[in-house]
C-alpha cells in the first residue's frame, strides 16, 4: 500500500509527459507602450521622439516536443497589434494613425516545475525573427521573449494556462515615401493558453 500511495503521489506532481509532442494555441491582451522613434526626411533633417500605442491584442500557436519531464522545446508563430494613439517628433505632437504590429517566428525552450494542488508552473524563453511595422512598411528584425504561467490539467491530454509574456525586438526601420522612421519594439501581454498532447 505504501508503494502504491507513493506512486500515486509522484504521478500527481509530475509536471509533464516526456517523449510526447504537443500543440498549443494562445491569445490575449497586449498592453500599450511608448516606443522611441527617430524620423528622417531628406533635405529637412532628423528628429527623435516617441509614439504611444493603445492596448491591443495578440494570438499565436506552437508545436512542441517534451524532451524530458522538465524540459521541452517548440516552434512558434504569433501576431500582435496595437493602434498608435499619439506621438511627438522633435517636440511636435501629432495624432496617431494606423497601427504598430509584429508577426514573429520563434524557437522556445520551456522549463516545467513539479505541480502542486493540480496546478503546474512553467517558464520559458525564445529567440527568432519578427516582421515589425505598421499600415505601410515592415522590417524583419531579431526578436526575443520570456514568459511564464500556471497550467491546469483539464483532461488527460488537454490543459489550460494563464501566462504573462514579454516580447522584444531590435529596432525596425520603416520607409514612407522619402521619409524613414526607426522605432524600437517591445510589449507585455497576458494570454490564455490551451495545450493538447498528441
Amino acid at each position: 500500500m505504501v508503494i502504491v500511495a507513493a506512486a500515486a503521489s509522484l504521478a500527481a506532481i509530475a509536471p509533464a509527459h516526456a517523449g510526447e509532442t504537443y500543440g498549443k494555441l494562445f491569445g490575449g491582451v497586449v498592453f500599450g507602450a511608448d516606443h522611441d522613434i527617430t524620423a528622417n526626411l531628406p533635405g529637412v533633417g532628423s528628429g527623435a521622439g516617441e509614439i504611444d500605442t493603445d492596448t491591443g491584442y495578440g494570438f499565436g500557436g506552437a508545436l512542441g516536443y517534451q524532451a524530458s519531464s522538465f524540459f521541452g522545446f517548440e516552434a512558434e508563430i504569433a501576431y500582435r497589434s496595437n493602434n498608435v494613439d499619439n506621438g511627438v517628433i522633435a517636440g511636435v505632437p501629432f495624432e496617431g494613425d494606423g497601427d504598430l504590429d509584429s508577426l514573429s517566428f520563434m524557437a522556445n525552450g520551456v522549463f516545467t516545475a513539479p505541480g502542486r494542488y493540480g496546478v503546474t508552473p512553467y517558464v520559458g524563453a525564445g529567440a527568432g525573427a519578427a516582421r515589425v511595422g505598421g499600415s505601410g512598411d515592415h522590417d524583419l528584425v531579431f526578436a526575443y521573449q520570456a514568459f511564464g504561467g500556471l497550467k491546469k490539467q483539464l483532461a488527460e491530454n488537454l490543459s489550460a494556462a494563464v501566462e504573462y509574456r514579454y516580447f522584444g525586438a531590435d529596432d525596425a526601420t520603416l520607409t514612407d515615401g522619402p521619409a524613414t522612421l526607426t522605432t524600437d519594439y517591445n510589449n507585455h501581454s497576458v494570454n490564455f493558453v490551451l495545450t493538447r498532447r498528441f
